[in-house]
């Protein structure tokens, strides 16, 4: 397959795909005698392999990482580990995410959506924050 089809077939955009080969994610192509690269069976599974990991967050160290262990065969304790630390990395996600919808709500409620924003209480809040963090800063 050639890298627009390759481009197609798994909605990696070409750009993408050309980093993952020079960042030696992928294995490398073979060329054509016109020089274009040809993907094999092969290097469709690594990329779909990346995708599916990076829609799961995984940095691409750690995808490197498990792509090396996959295919040596090694302990898995490693792979483990690289998921344990994007789980607590999401949990603490998570937490932020929850503290910030709290502040949002709170923000909601002090607005009526009813007038200019001279009075209106979000605005209000939010010049307050930033002046306070400016004087803490």
């Amino acid at each position: 397959m050639l890298r627009s089809q390759v481009s197609k077939a798994t909605g990696i955009d070409i750009e993408t795909i050309r980093f993952y080969e020079k960042s030696k994610l992928i294995s490398a192509p073979s060329r054509l005698d016109n020089g274009y690269r040809t993907y094999t069976e092969k290097q469709l599974d690594e990329l779909m392999f990346i995708q599916h990991c990076r829609s799961m967050g995984i940095a691409l160290d750690e995808i490197k990482s498990l792509k090396e262990l996959k295919e040596n065969n090694r302990d898995c304790s490693k792979a483990n580990q690289i998921i344990e630390r994007n789980l607590a990395l999401i949990e603490q996600r998570i937490s932020e995410l929850v503290k910030l919808q709290s502040q949002l709500k709170g923000l909601s409620k002090r607005c009526s959506s009813k007038g200019t924003t001279d009075k209106c209480g979000i605005v209000k809040s939010l010049v307050k924050e930033s002046l306070n963090k400016k004087i803490i800063n």
